[in-house]
This record gives C-alpha cells, sequence and structure tokens, in this order.
C-alpha cells in the first residue's frame, strides 16, 4: 500500500477544495486534492456552470423574439436544444480544463480516486486496483453535496428528475412539474418556461425563495405569474402516478386536494451532504441534520479536521465555498485572517427575473432586535429602464435607524451584477448618506442602488 505525505489533504475538489488547494500552494503547502471525478465538482460539471450556460441561451432567445420593441424584425426564431447543450458542454469543458491545468501550475497533487476518512491525518483512496494511503497534519472536508429526494415521490423510480438529470435530458418537455420553490427550483422553472414548457411550481412554504426578503418573492410571484408560470404555494406532495404516459402529481393544500399533470417532473427541493465514506462516528465529527456543523473558521469540533462548502451546515453557494476554502487555509497556515462574516457575502439566483442578495432582510433585522428603516425603488424609475424596455426590477434597502446599510434585495434584470457594491457597502458598514454622494454612471442599472440610498438618505433624486 503507497503512501504519500502532504502538509494539507483536501477531499473534493469542488469550489470549496480547489479554492482551498489554490490557497495552500501560494503559501507554500504541500497540498493534495482528492476528487472522484473531476474537479470542478458539481457547480462546474453539474450545477452552476451548466445550468447558468443554458439559462443564458435561454435569456438571448427572450431578447431575440422581443426585438420589435427596439424597431429590429426578426423573423422565425427558434432554439435548437442540441445547439444549447452543445454550448453548455463547451462552457464547462472549456472552464474544467482550465481549472485543472491551473492546480498543475500551481503543484497541486490531483488524485483521482474515492476516499475513505476514518482516522484523523490518515485518509484511504481507492484509485482503480490500488489503495493508497495519504497523510496530513491537516485535513479538510469538502465531499459537497446531492439531490435530496422526498419520500412521498420514492415510488415513481426514474419518472422524478433531479438537477443533475434535467440539465442532460433529451428534449424540452411541453410541461414539467417542479417541486420545490427555492433558488434551483426558480431557475428551472425560468428556463422552460422561456423555451415554452407549461410550468407548473409547487412550494411547501407560504410563498416562493423563502429564505429571500418578503417583497423580493411577493414581486418574482407576479413576474412568474406574467409569464405564464403557475404557481402552488402552501402546497404538500402527498404523491404522483404515471397515467397515460403523464406524471399525475397529487398535491395538498389547506385540506383540498388538487391533481396536476405534466410530462415531466423535476425535484429540486433540498440537497443531502456527501458523507457516504467520511465515517463521522469514529471520527467524532459533529453534524446537523446530516451536514458538517463548523465554526466560524471552518474547523469541526475534531482538532485538525476542517469542512468547507456544501457539506457544512452553511448556505450552499460557490462563493460561499470559495470562501470559506480559503478561510480555511488561512488559519491552517497561521496567517490569522480577519473574521469570516458569511451574513455578508451575495446570494444570487440566475433566470428571469433574477435574484440577488446581501446582508439582513427586514424580517431578518427585526428579529436581530435592530430598529430599521426601509425603503423600495422599482427599477421603471431608473432611465436604463427604458432605455432596455425592461417593466420589471425592484431594489430593497435595510438599515439602521441612523446607522450603517445592513442589507440589500435586488430583483430585475442582471442583479447579480449589481449585489458587489451592495457587498462592499454593507461589509464596510456604509451609511446612506455615505453611499448617496457617489452617484453611479448615467444611464445604467446600477443607477438603482445610488438611487436607493439617496432615497434612504432623505435625498431622492429620479423618484419620489
Amino acid at each position: 500500500m503507497a503512501e504519500a505525505r502532504y502538509d494539507l489533504a483536501i477531499i473534493g475538489g469542488g469550489p470549496g477544495g480547489y479554492a482551498a488547494a489554490l490557497r495552500a500552494a501560494e503559501l507554500n503547502l504541500k497540498v493534495a486534492v482528492i476528487e472522484k471525478d473531476k474537479v470542478g465538482g458539481t457547480c462546474v460539471h453539474r450545477g452552476c456552470i451548466p445550468t447558468a450556460s443554458l439559462l443564458q441561451c435561454a435569456y438571448v432567445l427572450d431578447t431575440v423574439q422581443r426585438a420589435d420593441k427596439f424597431g429590429i424584425s426578426v423573423e422565425g426564431v427558434s432554439y435548437d436544444w442540441a445547439g444549447m447543450q452543445k454550448a453548455k458542454n463547451t462552457a464547462v469543458n472549456r472552464l474544467f480544463m482550465g481549472l485543472e491545468t491551473l492546480l498543475k501550475q500551481r503543484k497541486v497533487e490531483i488524485i483521482n480516486g474515492t476516499a475513505t476518512f476514518s482516522e484523523p491525518g490518515r485518509v484511504q483512496v481507492e484509485t482503480g486496483s490500488e489503495t493508497a494511503v495519504v497523510t496530513a497534519p491537516n485535513i479538510i472536508i469538502a465531499t459537497g453535496s446531492q439531490p435530496q429526494s422526498i419520500p412521498a415521490l420514492r415510488s415513481v423510480g426514474d419518472i422524478a428528475m433531479n438537477t443533475t438529470q434535467a440539465l442532460e435530458i433529451n428534449e424540452v418537455p411541453k410541461s414539467i412539474a417542479i417541486v420545490g420553490g427555492g433558488a434551483y427550483g426558480v431557475e428551472f422553472a425560468s428556463l422552460f418556461r422561456s423555451l415554452g414548457a407549461e410550468v407548473h411550481l409547487i412550494e411547501h412554504s407560504p410563498r416562493l425563495v423563502p429564505r429571500d426578503d418578503e417583497d423580493i418573492s411577493k414581486r418574482l410571484e407576479r413576474i412568474f405569474k406574467k409569464r405564464g408560470i403557475n404557481i402552488h404555494t402552501a402546497s404538500k406532495v402527498e404523491a404522483a402516478v404515471l397515467v397515460d404516459n403523464k406524471i399525475e402529481v397529487e398535491l395538498s393544500k389547506n385540506d383540498e386536494g388538487q391533481t396536476i399533470a405534466s410530462d415531466k417532473l423535476l425535484v429540486t427541493a433540498g440537497r443531502i451532504a456527501n458523507l457516504d465514506n467520511i465515517d463521522v462516528d469514529s471520527l467524532g465529527i459533529d453534524t446537523k441534520d446530516g451536514f458538517i456543523i463548523t465554526d466560524p473558521d471552518m474547523k469541526t469540533n475534531v482538532d485538525a479536521i476542517y469542512a468547507v462548502g456544501d457539506v457544512t451546515y452553511n448556505p450552499q453557494y460557490a462563493n460561499f465555498a470559495f470562501s470559506e476554502g480559503i478561510h480555511a487555509v488561512e488559519i491552517i497556515a497561521g496567517i490569522n485572517p480577519p473574521p469570516l462574516n458569511l451574513r455578508q457575502i451575495p446570494i444570487y439566483t440566475f433566470g428571469y427575473p433574477q435574484l440577488a442578495k446581501v446582508g439582513y432582510s427586514e424580517e431578518e433585522a427585526v428579529k436581530a432586535g435592530y430598529d430599521i428603516e426601509t425603503v423600495g425603488l422599482p427599477f421603471q424609475v431608473i432611465p436604463r429602464s427604458a432605455i432596455n424596455k425592461e417593466e420589471i426590477g425592484f431594489a430593497k434597502m435595510v438599515s439602521v435607524k441612523g446607522g450603517p446599510i445592513i442589507g440589500v434585495h435586488l430583483i430585475g434584470p442582471d442583479v447579480v451584477d449589481l449585489i458587489s457594491e451592495a457587498m462592499l457597502i454593507t461589509n464596510w458598514e456604509a451609511t446612506a448618506a455615505d453611499v448617496a454622494q457617489f452617484l453611479h454612471p448615467h444611464p445604467a442599472f446600477t443607477e438603482a442602488i445610488g438611487e436607493a440610498a439617496l432615497k434612504l438618505a432623505g435625498k431622492p433624486l429620479h423618484s419620489l
């Protein structure tokens, strides 16, 4: 049995794992990444990148279809699903090859195999017909997560797709029922609706994207309904059966039943941590709801064992994993980095419209005991909306009275590209008066943040 020694061993090569590895290499640590599939993880191969690629294709289609609003005549507009898949795969392969090259250039050892971790400082790796042993004084668990099944739907077997399978379907269904109204469900609902499918979006909570600010959630529902998406909130899935080549989903709401018939069923409700080969019991690692618990430095309760990314009890976004991986390595290297404030990292949802937020929602701020004030600003007051013929968009700011802005929430076109400024505002504890003195490019959608700050400061420009 071959044995190799490193300063740091990382189990999993997704965003958290590879970010940790790249930072460790910069700090001259001898580091190995153990990955059973391909580096990049779910994000690159089965999540963020392929989903965003298909949504970009859909966005281009939507844009061309409304070209007449700009005085441009386009006839015979259609989409080619195979072509969209090719565009998606091209993006994925390009990013994968670039990442693999970058890791090798940084002299990160990539070990392809399945890791089994049951003893601190020691990882067994099955590499085909051989078993290797990797030892390191510090171990980072970055094994990610996978789609979670719903008990009521297990009887239908292959009929119910998960998000990974939905990215690889051979053709776009004429109708689809999507279970789960969080970020994943909203993105796929937007995608399939843009491609002409009849969409039913089912959410157990009283509203879509229940972790977002309520004002944003309400606007999303209105926009989706206007797009023709059927929304079923406060609805519980009781069962699903195949009847005459249709999937009939039985729902209950307020003790009343409803049946929805669709060609396909997609389950996006939740994910579970990949811990099959991580013996948390033998290691003594604490978990919550099946996810690893860490402290703010990404340390588990077991000395020299860290966890980052989707395997932890933290929000499941690639940018969170990047931040966590970098932070954990800097702690290991003894750099003493600034505290990692996960609340001040942006959260986002792609599609049409996009959603983006950072910091506290109004409800969260009240529960936290802040004395707050809020403002809302429709994008219609932003001149760029008239130029782009966009009728949607809304910005909301949450501020401590007489103090800093602690939350920014956006819905509308390309708002994911706007949220970075809001991240700086909340992290640097800027007040509305601080932001209001810096006027933004005109005409541009980024003016929404500036106009909201002006309004919050009591000196609105283009709004009442």
